[in-house]
């Protein structure tokens, strides 16, 4: 080698050399910060983890010191400290570096601040140790949305103290849930993972994350799977049995310790820990030393008294336990069926608070069949002890929480009866309607969560879940981002949006962006977020329009359009009736134009079609990788906004039918058919099937193909309808004689007429506003062009074209 040659090689070194440093100065030169909390503290120290790994995921050096060591000697670096506000130590060196010490912070709340004296440091000091680790969980999403550079100093209380999820769990297959069966595929995966630490160690960390802070845990007997009684030995189940060969060797004490774990994890992550029951079931015990099902049976009332006690003997950690009155009673009347609930439970759980004055207890009691009084007198000894709070429960939405945003089903007489017997309630918020699709539209819940009624008064708290599922680890994907993870963490943005925002309703909707942002930095976060939300935001609306007569669970479950019954046709949307407190027109009245002032079906659907062809207009310009998170999620905006727009056409045609306008009813029909067929191959593509609890089965997502077709057919329709969308079909529409809409600019619009004569036409924004209208105006054969009476902005629009010779309803895209 040459003086020349080595002379390069060593400038090539060097070269390189420089390149590593100016490129990735985090790695070779890291700052170094250092987490001051007390590790004694369970949330804390969750926090305080959540702050390291933020820090090192923007390449800091993280240094996790105890509190001790924050005052003296000064620390030389960066800081962020997670603390209770209460500590006069750390708020003593908060002040002392500039800082403002918090005042006021009550329970679950928590102050940020920020001091420059020396090293930029970060301060979350909480109300109480809740409060500490959300500040500490918002430091770290701060610092992962910004890295070290912004400055925080705000205060935070929570608009709801109580924000739960209902898990309708089976703990055996001898230890069912709602409602006394397993038949359905989610309850029968589901048992394995019940008796998994490490699903529910992710569970309660993924969703203290998102700020809730109950859980409830609804059987219908859980005593045989948690306890074991000295006076009924046979009655604790043996070992586990659950489905598809699952079954372990596991003794009761085992069960137990196993139990009190959870619990005691529970309240690691701020989580209160309930059980709640219907009534009465004995799985496990029944036959049994004289037990059975019987409410007048004396056996089955000292078992179940006795079994409420030991239950709250064993487990240290339970914070409540709920009843219903009224599920599986029999003949018993509504006094009968009190008398019962107190001889059981309510004097159980009596019995133990007396002897343990010090243990604050939560008692339940559903709404479900007795007056607010008749409550109140047999339970009048357990509601007078200062260490339990009796409380009530109500289904608010009945079972469609994605529905009306201001649902009104609890009635005047019922708020009359909590504020008169002062009482509060728990409302039970019934998702019955989402299994599948991945839902997000923060509008829709705050809405929502804002209209929350008797806050300050009677209102307790929430617990959100359904009945018709039970949501552990995904079954039934069919890419592998998704399989066997669990359900809250594929479903991440719905948990997300209802758990943030009912902590904050207030939250900006940056932070879901900037979520998006982190999560999928492939695409634009804005753009991402608006499709979503446009995407997700027919599916309460529909259910609004039919849910006084579509109620409860196996009347309706939106995204297989199915009941116990079978599939929901037009003709029964036709005679359906709004839900509770809705301001919508019923199909009905809509189709008779007696809607007063409020919104039509006709407006309704239209609106509902104008937010699907923006999403669908945003998501096509996206492009993931297969197999990809972000591509599963695009796939779900496509499949939501075809849903929507079957659901639309459906909304159409039920009211063309109730109208009497046959024509228009098999037109809408079949275009609606026609998203059908796109809405289904889209969920096949990424779902199978599965074995429902409350509804008819669905084997596959083209297991109601034929039906949605015979809406169609049984209306007019022959055969299968020509399925081409309105944009880039005018070829083939014109060498049919049908009408099309050709183009669209900014200033005019052109369609073609095969025969000429009267038409309508209507264009609506992708916002849902009406932007142009004209009715029974007079058009030439062939091509017309409409002069537009303002300049439209770039955009997608949805056009509704209607002659004498056909009616055409699609998007087209006005480009710069």
């Amino acid at each position: 080698m040459t003086a020349t040659s080595v002379c390069n090689v060593v400038k090539r070194s060097v070269a390189t050399v420089v390149f590593l440093l100016l490129a990735t100065p985090g790695v070779l030169f890291a700052e170094t910060v250092g987490v001051f909390y007390d590790a004694k503290i369970p949330q804390i120290k969750f926090a305080a983890d959540d702050v390291k790994a933020a820090l090192e995921s923007k390449k800091f050096t993280v240094e996790m010191l105890n509190l001790a060591q924050l005052a003296s000697p000064p620390y030389a670096h960066k800081k962020v400290v997670v603390a209770l506000a209460s500590n006069t130590a750390v708020t003593g060196v908060l002040t002392a570096e500039g800082g403002t010490r918090p005042t006021g912070l009550g329970e679950q709340a928590y102050a940020l601040r920020t001091t420059k004296q020396g090293q930029v440091s970060y301060w979350a000091l909480g109300g109480d140790v809740n409060g500490a680790m959300y500040g500490g969980l918002q430091i770290a999403e701060n610092i992962n949305f910004d890295s070290y550079g912004a400055v925080y100093n705000s205060q935070e209380s929570p608009a709801i103290l109580k924000r739960g999820m209902k898990l309708n769990l089976p703990l055996d297959e001898r230890s069912p849930t709602y409602a006394g069966s397993s038949k359905g595929a989610s309850y029968k995966k589901a048992i394995p993972d019940v008796w998994d630490m490490t699903f529910w160690v992710s569970w309660f960390d993924e969703m203290a994350r998102h700020r809730y802070n109950v859980v409830s845990i609804w059987n219908d007997h859980p005593f045989t799977s948690l306890i074991k009684l000295a006076d009924y030995p046979n009655a604790a189940l043996q070992d586990l049995k659950g489905y598809d060969g699952f079954s372990r060797t596991m003794s009761t004490d085992e069960k137990i310790v196993f139990w009190k774990q959870i619990m005691a994890y529970a309240h690691s992550r701020g989580f209160e820990f309930m059980l709640v029951n219907w009534n009465i079931y004995t799985d496990g015990a029944t036959g049994k030393y004289g037990i059975d099902e019987n409410h007048a049976n004396p056996a089955t009332v000292t078992y179940m008294r006795k079994s409420m006690t030991k239950l709250l003997e064993t487990y240290p950690d339970l914070d409540g336990f709920g009843v219903t009155a009224g599920e599986h009673m029999g003949s018993a009347t509504d006094p009968q069926k009190e008398q019962w609930l107190w001889n059981t439970y309510g004097q159980g759980m009596y019995d133990y608070a007396i002897a343990n004055p010090k243990r604050k207890l939560t008692f339940i009691h559903r709404f479900h069949q007795t007056a607010l009084s008749e409550v109140k007198k047999y339970f009048a000894s357990l509601i007078k002890l200062p260490n339990v709070a009796f409380d009530m429960s109500f289904k608010y939405s009945s079972a469609h929480m994605y529905s009306t945003p201001v649902p009104k089903w609890m009635g005047a007489s019922d708020i009359k009866g909590l504020v008169d017997n002062n009482l509060k309630t728990w409302f039970t918020v019934r998702n019955d309607d989402i299994y599948y699709l991945h839902w997000g539209d923060p509008n829709f819940a705050r809405a929502y969560l804002n209209g929350f009624p008797g806050k300050g008064t009677y209102f307790k708290g929430f617990y959100m879940g359904s009945d018709g599922s039970a949501p552990t680890r995904t079954f039934f994907s069919k890419n592998s981002v998704t399989q066997g993870g669990l359900e809250v963490q594929r479903h991440w943005y719905l948990y997300m949006l209802w758990g943030r925002l009912s902590y904050n309703p207030a939250t900006s909707d940056s932070v879901f962006k900037n979520y998006m942002k982190l999560k999928y930095p492939g695409v634009p976060s804005d753009d991402l977020f608006t499709a979503w939300s446009k995407a997700s935001s027919s599916i309460p609306k529909i259910t609004e329009l039919v849910q006084k007569t579509l109620k409860l669970d196996f009347h309706w479950w939106p995204e297989a359009c199915l009941s116990h019954k079978g599939f929901i046709t037009a003709a029964a949307f036709s005679n359906a009736g709004v839900g509770a407190g809705s301001a919508l027109c019923s199909i009905a009245d809509s189709s008779s134009n007696s809607c007063g002032g409020n919104k039509s079906s006709y407006q309704l659907a239209d609106e509902i079609e104008a937010d699907a062809v923006s999403a669908l207009s945003i998501a096509n310009r996206m492009s993931p990788a297969p197999n990809t998170e972000l591509r599963v999620n695009i796939d779900n905006i496509k499949a939501m906004a075809y849903f929507s727009t079957y659901f639309a056409y459906k909304i159409r045609g039920a009211t063309y039918l109730k109208a009497g306008e046959a024509a228009n009813a098999k037109t809408a029909l079949g275009t609606a058919y026609c998203n059908w067929m796109t809405y289904t191959n889209l969920m096949d593509a990424m779902y199978t099937g599965q074995t429902m609890q409350r509804v008819n089965d669905l084997p596959s997502w083209h297991s109601m193909d034929a039906e949605a077709l015979k809406d169609f057919t049984s209306n007019g329709g022959s055969g299968a309808p020509a399925c081409a969308s309105m944009a880039g079909s005018a070829a083939t529409a014109e060498k049919k004689g049908k009408a099309f809409v050709q183009s669209l600019s900014g200033t005019q619009v052109t369609f073609f007429l095969p025969a000429g004569g009267k038409y309508s036409l209507s264009m609506f924004a992708g916002s849902g506003e009406r932007v142009a209208g004209m009715t029974d105006a007079q058009g030439k054969k062939g091509v017309n062009v409409v002069k537009l009476g303002k300049k439209l902005a770039q955009g997608v629009y949805v056009v509704h074209l209607d002659s004498q010779d056909a009616s055409t309803v699609g998007s087209i895209e006005v480009k710069k």
